[in-house]
């Protein structure tokens, strides 16, 4: 890279760091939401954790980053985004308030669901789960996914830190790659001839994609109780100590085995079995 590219490339840099920086805690946005703090950014949004000073709750506000609100992916995201959230009512996903615009900048806002997230359980709070609890929690987490599916939409981004738990039960979060079954995935995704498999199964917009991320959910859960004999690395069928009927389903969820999952309900018969089972021989 020339000297001239590399200018622009730091002025590119610089601008962007500088037209994306989040807005500050005590700042209130839509006359009403009072910013607490930043939560996180994503390729497209900003969230805030934000208290509503009409009702005294807590919210999320979501906001469209700045270099991406003329683009042609940014506000077709966050009016896709919000109208799949607009269709679904159930109680461990959060519930779509209002979208409004502020100063130019596009943001809604949405249910703040409490508790902590899988991710932080697992690693900041040392949360260890046995093979039946896994299961257990597996099955919880399909009961929402199923929900989902039945409405026709695939969430593409079922990970530890998007599941939250509350006092026993799960919530689901972020549908920001959420898609409708026939949407074209390239909508929010980068373009998936450039993904690894891997990548290119969790973002079809086909029910199974879902399963295959619970499948690795599941393994995260698994490894939490994993103590390795040996420093030498491992497939994870020869380090985790699992029933026949685990194994099993996990291949299948990782589509390793055949036949693959393709609707809820043969995976939550599944489950059942899996579950049933260890209880048995435990």
């Amino acid at each position: 890279m020339n000297f001239l590219g590399r200018v622009g490339f730091w002025f590119d840099v610089i601008r962007t760091w500088w037209l994306d920086r989040p807005f500050r805690p005590g700042r209130v946005l839509g006359r009403r939401y009072e910013i607490e703090r930043c939560l996180g950014m994503g390729s497209y949004g900003i969230s805030y954790l934000c208290r509503d000073r009409e009702s005294g709750q807590r919210v999320v506000l979501k906001q469209v980053r700045p270099t991406r609100r003329h683009g042609a992916k940014g506000y077709p995201i966050f009016e896709y985004e919000t109208t799949i959230l607009e269709s679904l009512q159930h109680p461990a996903i959060p519930r779509l308030f209002e979208k409004f615009r502020h100063r130019g900048h596009w943001f809604f806002a949405m249910e703040y669901m409490e508790g902590l997230n899988v991710e932080d359980a697992i690693f900041a709070e040392g949360l260890k789960f046995g093979e039946r609890e896994s299961l257990q929690m597996i099955r919880d987490l399909l009961e929402i996914v199923a929900y989902v599916h039945e409405q026709r939409i695939v969430h593409r981004d079922v990970r530890i830190p998007n599941v939250i738990l509350q006092d026993g039960r799960l919530k689901l979060i972020d549908f920001g790659l959420a898609r409708r079954l026939g949407d074209h995935p390239t909508q929010v995704a980068e373009d998936l001839r450039d993904y690894q498999i891997e990548k290119q199964i969790k973002r079809e917009v086909e029910f199974r994609s879902d399963f295959y991320s619970m499948g690795h959910f599941l393994l995260f859960l698994l490894y939490t109780s994993f103590e390795p004999a040996t420093e030498e690395e491992r497939s994870w069928e020869e380090e985790l100590d699992l029933h026949p009927l685990t194994k099993s389903l996990l291949k299948r969820m990782l589509q390793l085995e055949t036949p693959h999952f393709v609707h809820a309900n043969e995976l939550a018969a599944a489950l059942e079995e899996a579950i049933r089972e260890t209880e048995a021989s435990s």
